[in-house]
């Protein structure tokens, strides 16, 4: 059985990541966002796998949980794919998150600091050499203290980027912010260069 985590990766279109890359899974589990700030998780797939939860059906298996069924959340995150997270919103956020991402991965270029990701999700690292490219958790060999200086500094300047270096770009920031983090980037690899330049 294939089971695709778009716990994340569902923001990335209308249908998510595997509609992105044309996967077809068996199974695909959601959450985060879509309960519309509240607790919430998900699944879904094939009839004949969701058959076995058919609390009708017997010998079904249970599936019991203390977000389950709750009716306020799923009204919320149906409201907020419905009315504010449309696939013409979605479009644009990613489109805005790519080109975020390639901004910052050129004015990091020459320098430990480094960008991946994917559209609307970007991830910071630091790392002492230029790899052609990041394929695994596994190929991250990261400088800890250039990471928490640059946490730290984008702190000082109003951008709360998680420790280890992941963000979302959201809806609600506009386009200025998105400019003002690049010129924070790059004021922060002007001002450390001799510690963060290849």
């Amino acid at each position: 059985m294939f089971i695709f985590d778009e716990v994340l990766t569902s923001r990335l279109s209308a249908g998510g990541l595997q509609e992105v890359v044309g996967l077809e899974p068996d199974l695909t589990t959601l959450g985060k966002y879509l309960g519309g700030s509240l607790a919430f998780g998900a699944f879904g797939g094939r009839t004949n796998i969701m058959a076995v939860f058919d609390p009708r059906s017997p010998g079904a298996l249970p599936h019991s949980g203390t977000f389950n069924n709750n009716i306020l959340t799923m009204r919320a995150g149906y409201a907020g794919l419905k009315h504010v997270y449309t696939p013409q919103v979605a479009e644009e956020l990613n489109d805005r998150g790519q080109a975020l991402l390639e901004r910052l991965q050129a004015v990091s270029k020459g320098t430990q600091l480094c960008f991946t990701g994917r559209a609307s999700l970007i991830c910071s690292h630091f790392l002492p050499d230029d790899p052609p490219q990041v394929r695994s958790i596994a190929d991250l060999k990261e400088n800890e203290t250039l990471k928490e200086l640059y946490w730290l500094v984008m702190l000082e300047d109003g951008f709360w980027v998680a420790r280890r270096g992941s963000l979302a770009v959201s809806i609600a920031v506009p386009q200025a912010e998105l400019d003002r983090f690049v010129r924070c980037t790059e004021k922060f690899l002007a001002n450390y260069w001799d510690e963060v330049a290849l």
